[in-house]
Protein backbone atom coordinates (compact mmCIF):
# COMPACT_ATOMS: atom_id res chain seq x y z
CA UNK A 1 0.00 0.00 0.00
CA UNK A 2 2.85 2.25 0.66
CA UNK A 3 4.06 2.10 -2.87
CA UNK A 4 0.59 2.98 -4.11
CA UNK A 5 0.50 5.95 -1.80
CA UNK A 6 3.96 6.94 -2.97
CA UNK A 7 2.87 6.59 -6.57
CA UNK A 8 -0.20 8.71 -6.03
CA UNK A 9 1.82 11.30 -4.19
CA UNK A 10 4.38 11.37 -7.00
CA UNK A 11 1.65 11.73 -9.60
CA UNK A 12 0.09 14.57 -7.66
CA UNK A 13 3.47 16.24 -7.32
CA UNK A 14 4.14 15.79 -11.01
CA UNK A 15 0.68 17.18 -11.86
CA UNK A 16 1.18 20.13 -9.64
CA UNK A 17 4.59 20.81 -11.15
CA UNK A 18 3.19 20.46 -14.66
CA UNK A 19 0.31 22.71 -13.80
CA UNK A 20 2.70 25.23 -12.37
CA UNK A 21 4.74 25.09 -15.57
CA UNK A 22 1.58 25.48 -17.60
CA UNK A 23 0.47 28.42 -15.47
CA UNK A 24 3.89 30.06 -15.80
CA UNK A 25 3.80 29.61 -19.58
CA UNK A 26 0.27 30.98 -19.80
CA UNK A 27 1.27 33.92 -17.64
CA UNK A 28 4.29 34.58 -19.85
CA UNK A 29 2.08 34.41 -22.95
CA UNK A 30 -0.45 36.80 -21.41
CA UNK A 31 2.32 39.19 -20.43
CA UNK A 32 3.76 38.99 -23.96
CA UNK A 33 0.29 39.53 -25.42
CA UNK A 34 -0.20 42.49 -23.08
CA UNK A 35 3.11 43.99 -24.16
CA UNK A 36 2.09 43.44 -27.79
CA UNK A 37 -1.23 45.12 -27.13
CA UNK A 38 0.47 48.02 -25.34
CA UNK A 39 3.02 48.36 -28.17
CA UNK A 40 0.24 48.24 -30.75
CA UNK A 41 -1.72 50.86 -28.78
CA UNK A 42 1.34 53.11 -28.54
CA UNK A 43 1.96 52.65 -32.26
CA UNK A 44 -1.67 53.40 -32.96
CA UNK A 45 -1.48 56.49 -30.78
CA UNK A 46 1.65 57.68 -32.65
CA UNK A 47 -0.06 56.97 -35.95
CA UNK A 48 -3.09 58.95 -34.82
CA UNK A 49 -0.84 61.90 -33.85
CA UNK A 50 0.86 61.73 -37.22
CA UNK A 51 -2.53 61.58 -38.93
CA UNK A 52 -3.70 64.62 -36.97
CA UNK A 53 -0.44 66.45 -37.83
CA UNK A 54 -0.75 65.54 -41.51
CA UNK A 55 -4.40 66.52 -41.47
CA UNK A 56 -3.42 69.93 -40.07
CA UNK A 57 -0.74 70.35 -42.72
CA UNK A 58 -3.18 69.24 -45.39
CA UNK A 59 -5.70 71.80 -44.21
CA UNK A 60 -3.01 74.53 -44.21
CA UNK A 61 -1.83 73.49 -47.68
CA UNK A 62 -5.40 73.44 -48.91
CA UNK A 63 -5.96 76.95 -47.56
CA UNK A 64 -2.68 78.16 -49.11
CA UNK A 65 -3.57 76.49 -52.41
CA UNK A 66 -6.92 78.23 -52.43
CA UNK A 67 -5.19 81.56 -51.69
CA UNK A 68 -2.65 81.01 -54.48
CA UNK A 69 -5.39 79.96 -56.85
CA UNK A 70 -7.32 83.11 -55.95
CA UNK A 71 -4.19 85.23 -56.50
CA UNK A 72 -3.60 83.55 -59.85
CA UNK A 73 -7.17 84.25 -60.89
CA UNK A 74 -6.81 87.90 -59.88
CA UNK A 75 -3.46 88.15 -61.72
CA UNK A 76 -4.95 86.52 -64.78
CA UNK A 77 -7.79 89.02 -64.65
CA UNK A 78 -5.32 91.89 -64.16
CA UNK A 79 -3.23 90.68 -67.11
CA UNK A 80 -6.35 90.43 -69.25
CA UNK A 81 -7.31 93.99 -68.32
CA UNK A 82 -3.73 95.16 -68.96
CA UNK A 83 -3.73 93.51 -72.36
CA UNK A 84 -7.04 95.16 -73.18
CA UNK A 85 -5.65 98.52 -72.05
CA UNK A 86 -2.49 98.03 -74.13
CA UNK A 87 -4.60 97.12 -77.12
CA UNK A 88 -6.64 100.28 -76.60
CA UNK A 89 -3.44 102.36 -76.45
CA UNK A 90 -2.14 100.68 -79.60
CA UNK A 91 -5.35 101.51 -81.39
CA UNK A 92 -5.23 105.10 -80.16
CA UNK A 93 -1.59 105.44 -81.25
CA UNK A 94 -2.50 104.13 -84.68
CA UNK A 95 -5.13 106.84 -84.91
CA UNK A 96 -2.63 109.58 -84.08
CA UNK A 97 -0.71 111.15 -86.93
CA UNK A 98 2.98 110.31 -87.20
CA UNK A 99 5.34 112.86 -85.71
CA UNK A 100 8.06 114.47 -87.78
CA UNK A 101 10.64 116.92 -86.46
CA UNK A 102 11.97 120.03 -88.12
CA UNK A 103 15.05 121.49 -86.45
CA UNK A 104 16.24 125.06 -86.88
CA UNK A 105 19.83 125.72 -85.87
CA UNK A 106 20.90 128.92 -84.11
CA UNK A 107 24.54 129.65 -83.19
CA UNK A 108 25.50 131.89 -80.28
CA UNK A 109 28.89 133.63 -80.42
CA UNK A 110 30.78 136.04 -78.17
CA UNK A 111 33.88 136.31 -76.02
CA UNK A 112 34.08 134.70 -72.59
CA UNK A 113 31.97 136.22 -69.85
CA UNK A 114 29.49 138.09 -72.04
CA UNK A 115 26.59 136.05 -70.67
CA UNK A 116 25.93 133.96 -73.79
CA UNK A 117 24.91 130.84 -71.88
CA UNK A 118 22.71 132.71 -69.40
CA UNK A 119 21.09 134.59 -72.27
CA UNK A 120 20.52 131.41 -74.28
CA UNK A 121 19.07 129.48 -71.38
CA UNK A 122 16.72 132.30 -70.42
CA UNK A 123 14.63 131.41 -73.47
CA UNK A 124 15.93 127.96 -74.50
CA UNK A 125 15.63 126.33 -71.07
CA UNK A 126 14.16 128.74 -68.47
CA UNK A 127 14.30 126.17 -65.62
CA UNK A 128 18.11 125.94 -65.65
CA UNK A 129 19.92 127.18 -62.55
CA UNK A 130 21.98 130.08 -63.94
CA UNK A 131 24.13 130.14 -60.81
CA UNK A 132 25.55 126.70 -61.63
CA UNK A 133 26.76 127.50 -65.15
CA UNK A 134 30.34 126.79 -66.20
CA UNK A 135 32.07 127.73 -69.43
CA UNK A 136 32.42 124.96 -72.02
CA UNK A 137 33.57 124.63 -75.60
CA UNK A 138 30.11 123.98 -76.98
CA UNK A 139 26.73 123.28 -75.40
CA UNK A 140 23.63 122.51 -77.39
CA UNK A 141 20.11 123.12 -76.15
CA UNK A 142 16.85 122.17 -77.78
CA UNK A 143 13.49 123.76 -77.27
CA UNK A 144 10.24 122.74 -78.91
CA UNK A 145 8.74 125.93 -80.29
CA UNK A 146 5.49 124.57 -81.71
CA UNK A 147 3.62 121.36 -82.47
CA UNK A 148 1.39 121.55 -85.52
CA UNK A 149 -1.12 118.78 -86.20
CA UNK A 150 -2.05 117.99 -89.78
CA UNK A 151 -4.40 115.43 -91.26
CA UNK A 152 -1.83 112.67 -91.47
CA UNK A 153 1.21 114.00 -89.64
CA UNK A 154 2.19 116.04 -86.62
CA UNK A 155 5.20 118.33 -87.07
CA UNK A 156 7.37 119.34 -84.13
CA UNK A 157 9.33 122.54 -84.73
CA UNK A 158 12.48 122.73 -82.62
CA UNK A 159 15.13 125.38 -82.06
CA UNK A 160 18.60 123.90 -81.52
CA UNK A 161 20.89 126.50 -79.98
CA UNK A 162 24.63 125.95 -80.18
CA UNK A 163 26.36 127.93 -77.43
CA UNK A 164 30.05 128.28 -78.34
CA UNK A 165 32.63 129.18 -75.70
CA UNK A 166 34.31 132.54 -76.30
CA UNK A 167 37.74 131.08 -77.04
CA UNK A 168 36.39 128.71 -79.71
CA UNK A 169 35.12 131.22 -82.28
CA UNK A 170 37.33 129.62 -84.97
CA UNK A 171 35.60 126.26 -84.42
CA UNK A 172 32.24 128.02 -84.57
CA UNK A 173 33.26 129.49 -87.92
CA UNK A 174 33.87 125.95 -89.22
CA UNK A 175 30.33 125.01 -88.23
CA UNK A 176 29.01 128.04 -90.12
CA UNK A 177 30.93 126.90 -93.18
CA UNK A 178 29.92 123.23 -92.99
CA UNK A 179 26.37 123.26 -91.61
CA UNK A 180 23.09 124.92 -92.42
CA UNK A 181 22.50 127.66 -89.84
CA UNK A 182 19.14 129.43 -89.60
CA UNK A 183 20.01 132.13 -87.07
CA UNK A 184 23.12 133.77 -85.64
CA UNK A 185 23.25 135.43 -82.24
CA UNK A 186 26.24 137.67 -81.52
CA UNK A 187 26.50 138.58 -77.84
CA UNK A 188 28.57 141.50 -76.60
CA UNK A 189 28.46 143.19 -73.21
CA UNK A 190 29.06 146.56 -71.60
CA UNK A 191 31.12 145.29 -68.66
CA UNK A 192 32.84 142.19 -67.30
CA UNK A 193 31.51 139.71 -64.80
CA UNK A 194 30.10 141.28 -61.60
CA UNK A 195 30.97 144.79 -62.85
CA UNK A 196 28.79 147.74 -61.86
CA UNK A 197 29.84 150.22 -64.53
CA UNK A 198 30.73 150.36 -68.21
CA UNK A 199 34.22 149.08 -69.07
CA UNK A 200 35.49 150.84 -72.22
CA UNK A 201 38.53 148.54 -72.57
CA UNK A 202 36.31 145.47 -72.69
CA UNK A 203 34.06 147.09 -75.28
CA UNK A 204 37.08 147.91 -77.46
CA UNK A 205 38.28 144.30 -77.19
CA UNK A 206 34.94 143.03 -78.48
CA UNK A 207 34.89 145.59 -81.27
CA UNK A 208 38.26 144.26 -82.39
CA UNK A 209 37.09 140.63 -82.20
CA UNK A 210 34.08 141.45 -84.38
CA UNK A 211 35.69 143.97 -86.71
CA UNK A 212 34.61 144.17 -90.34
CA UNK A 213 37.34 141.88 -91.67
CA UNK A 214 36.35 139.15 -89.17
CA UNK A 215 32.64 139.42 -89.97
CA UNK A 216 33.33 138.61 -93.61
CA UNK A 217 34.41 135.11 -92.56
CA UNK A 218 31.13 134.54 -90.71
CA UNK A 219 28.93 135.65 -93.58
CA UNK A 220 30.05 133.27 -96.30
CA UNK A 221 27.84 131.99 -99.15
CA UNK A 222 26.44 129.05 -97.15
CA UNK A 223 25.51 131.28 -94.21
CA UNK A 224 23.91 133.85 -96.49
CA UNK A 225 21.88 131.10 -98.20
CA UNK A 226 20.44 129.58 -95.01
CA UNK A 227 20.62 132.20 -92.25
CA UNK A 228 17.34 134.06 -91.76
CA UNK A 229 18.57 136.65 -89.26
CA UNK A 230 21.64 137.93 -87.40
CA UNK A 231 20.94 139.35 -83.95
CA UNK A 232 23.39 141.54 -82.06
CA UNK A 233 22.47 141.43 -78.38
CA UNK A 234 24.19 144.09 -76.25
CA UNK A 235 24.08 142.50 -72.79
CA UNK A 236 24.32 143.83 -69.23
CA UNK A 237 22.29 146.97 -69.79
CA UNK A 238 21.90 147.03 -65.99
CA UNK A 239 25.20 148.96 -65.69
CA UNK A 240 23.66 151.93 -67.51
CA UNK A 241 21.34 154.40 -65.82
CA UNK A 242 18.50 156.42 -67.27
CA UNK A 243 15.24 155.73 -69.00
CA UNK A 244 14.95 152.67 -71.25
CA UNK A 245 15.26 154.92 -74.30
CA UNK A 246 18.40 156.56 -72.88
CA UNK A 247 19.94 153.17 -72.04
CA UNK A 248 19.16 151.98 -75.57
CA UNK A 249 20.77 155.01 -77.17
CA UNK A 250 23.92 154.86 -75.04
CA UNK A 251 24.45 151.12 -75.56
CA UNK A 252 24.02 151.48 -79.30
CA UNK A 253 26.44 154.41 -79.41
CA UNK A 254 29.12 152.38 -77.62
CA UNK A 255 28.79 149.63 -80.25
CA UNK A 256 28.05 151.94 -83.20
CA UNK A 257 31.02 150.69 -85.22
CA UNK A 258 29.92 147.03 -84.91
CA UNK A 259 26.32 147.93 -85.70
CA UNK A 260 27.42 149.84 -88.81
CA UNK A 261 29.61 146.93 -89.95
CA UNK A 262 26.75 144.48 -89.50
CA UNK A 263 24.27 146.66 -91.34
CA UNK A 264 26.57 146.60 -94.36
CA UNK A 265 25.39 143.00 -94.76
CA UNK A 266 21.73 143.90 -94.30
CA UNK A 267 21.05 143.49 -98.00
CA UNK A 268 21.95 139.81 -97.74
CA UNK A 269 21.03 139.09 -94.10
CA UNK A 270 18.39 140.47 -91.78
CA UNK A 271 20.29 142.31 -89.01
CA UNK A 272 18.55 143.08 -85.73
CA UNK A 273 19.99 144.84 -82.65
CA UNK A 274 18.68 144.36 -79.10
CA UNK A 275 19.83 145.95 -75.85
CA UNK A 276 19.01 144.00 -72.71
CA UNK A 277 20.11 141.93 -69.76
CA UNK A 278 20.31 138.17 -69.35
CA UNK A 279 20.26 138.69 -65.58
CA UNK A 280 17.08 140.76 -65.33
CA UNK A 281 15.42 139.29 -68.43
CA UNK A 282 15.20 142.66 -70.18
CA UNK A 283 14.48 142.11 -73.93
CA UNK A 284 14.70 138.31 -73.65
CA UNK A 285 11.13 137.85 -74.85
CA UNK A 286 11.86 140.10 -77.82
CA UNK A 287 14.84 137.92 -78.71
CA UNK A 288 12.71 134.77 -78.72
CA UNK A 289 9.89 136.45 -80.65
CA UNK A 290 12.31 137.77 -83.25
CA UNK A 291 13.81 134.36 -83.93
CA UNK A 292 10.34 132.85 -84.20
CA UNK A 293 9.14 135.54 -86.61
CA UNK A 294 12.22 135.37 -88.81
CA UNK A 295 12.97 131.64 -88.81
CA UNK A 296 9.67 129.75 -88.53
CA UNK A 297 7.36 129.51 -91.54
CA UNK A 298 3.83 130.76 -90.94
CA UNK A 299 2.53 127.19 -91.11
CA UNK A 300 4.62 126.33 -88.04
CA UNK A 301 2.58 128.44 -85.61
CA UNK A 302 0.35 126.56 -83.19
CA UNK A 303 -2.24 128.05 -80.82
CA UNK A 304 0.09 128.14 -77.82
CA UNK A 305 2.85 129.90 -79.77
CA UNK A 306 0.40 132.43 -81.21
CA UNK A 307 -0.87 133.18 -77.71
CA UNK A 308 2.65 133.72 -76.43
CA UNK A 309 3.57 135.93 -79.38
CA UNK A 310 0.50 138.10 -78.75
CA UNK A 311 1.37 138.32 -75.05
CA UNK A 312 4.97 139.32 -75.83
CA UNK A 313 3.77 141.94 -78.30
CA UNK A 314 1.30 143.37 -75.76
CA UNK A 315 3.98 143.44 -73.03
CA UNK A 316 6.20 145.74 -75.09
CA UNK A 317 9.74 146.66 -73.96
CA UNK A 318 10.80 145.70 -70.45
Amino acid sequence: MEWITLLVTSLIALGAAGLAVILVKQRSRREAQLRDVQSAYASLRDTRSQVELLSGRHAALTTRFEEVQGDNLRKAEWLDNLEKENEWFRQELEKRPRVTRRTYKILTLGISGTGKTALTLKWANPLTDLGALAGTKIDRYQRTVSLVTGKEAMTEHVFEIGDWGGEYIVDAHQELVMDEVHGLLLVVDLAGRDATRVEPERIQQQLRDFQAEVLKFFFGPRTVASCKTVVLFINKSDVLSGTPAEVEREARSLYKQLIDDLEKHDAQLNVHVLVGSATSGHSIHHLFSHFVERILPSTAYDAQLLQRMRADSAAGPR
